[in-house]
């Protein structure tokens, strides 16, 4: 059976802009044949770069499935990275999808498992997974963890180390699955070019550039730059009663996640890292060090 050479990528932003660039240089070696990008504004300049490289450009309406189900024409496999707020937009996605006679849905994870999720703000994932298999449309999850490149720099998460200071769910001893978003984007579109529909649908890819804890990571950085790291431990107790205030306190929910045992893609065994022997990512502590 052949490989899939027709590609959409739906939400091109941050992690999928960088999915966009692995399609295209695969395009570019002779690997793709084509790679639409859907977007919801209107064809710019902001688009140009994409265009130069190779990408179709669709502007498209997510409440008019006559325009998604043609911009999909011919297309292969699907990639949503549609942000979790903006799930409805999948949805939508899907159901043409399905209609377009696309091969191979991969929703929008790229995170911890979700499969299994009987609550929480992420169970809207593990709906969309069960709204494909209701439509029969073949899919495959690709679970990756946290962005190390975000993770550790943007000053909501509280765990960049360049500050100086810290904040940890827990005692901050529970294994983390990491990995940079380029990474990410060079694991999916390996996979997504190299194995067939058989071997991709239905499948859990779980994936991650190193395994640690906080302390580990901090402990590292400090050994590399020989600069101290002042750590606040927030408890489980807290953090319950903070999202109990707020459910929506998204700094609050990753420390908990951490904190609980529940920030890896599963167990060790279960990694998929091997199915690109090539892979090589980056570890952590060289994305948080100069």
């Amino acid at each position: 059976m052949s490989t899939f050479t027709t590609f959409a990528v739906a939400g091109i932003g941050g992690l999928g802009t960088y999915v966009a660039e692995e399609l295209l240089k695969l395009k570019t070696a002779g690997k793709v044949k084509r790679v639409v990008l859907l977007t919801r504004s209107k064809a710019g300049s902001q688009w140009q770069h994409f265009k130069n490289e190779g990408a179709e450009i669709f502007s498209v309406d997510y409440e008019s499935n006559t325009s998604l189900v043609a911009a999909l024409a011919g297309v292969d496999v699907v990639v949503s990275v549609i942000t979790l707020m903006a799930l409805d937009a999948q949805s939508a996605l899907a159901i043409a999808a399905k209609e377009a006679g696309v091969s191979l849905f991969v929703p929008s994870e790229f995170g911890t498992q979700t499969h299994n999720l009987e609550d929480g703000p992420m169970l809207p994932k593990r709906e969309a997974q069960e709204e494909l298999r209701r439509l029969d449309l073949p899919y495959a999850l690709f679970y990756t963890g946290s962005f190390t490149d975000t993770n550790f720099s943007e000053s909501w998460t509280g765990l960049d180390p360049r500050s100086g200071h810290v904040l940890v769910g827990g005692d901050g001893n529970a294994p983390i699955s990491w990995t940079t978003r380029k990474d990410i984007a060079r694991y999916l579109a390996h996979v997504l070019t190299s194995e067939t529909a058989d071997q991709l649908q239905g499948k859990i890819f779980r994936i991650e550039e190193e395994r640690a804890s906080l302390n580990e990571i901090y402990k590292q950085y400090t050994a590399k730059t020989g600069k101290k790291i002042d750590i606040t431990y927030r408890s489980i107790d807290d953090l319950r009663a903070t999202l109990a205030n707020n459910p929506w306190d998204f700094t609050s929910l990753m420390s908990l996640a951490f904190a609980e045992g529940k920030g890896t893609v599963g167990d060790v065994g279960d990694v998929t890292n091997d199915e690109y022997p090539e892979w090589n990512p980056q570890k952590v502590v060289e994305v948080i060090t100069p």
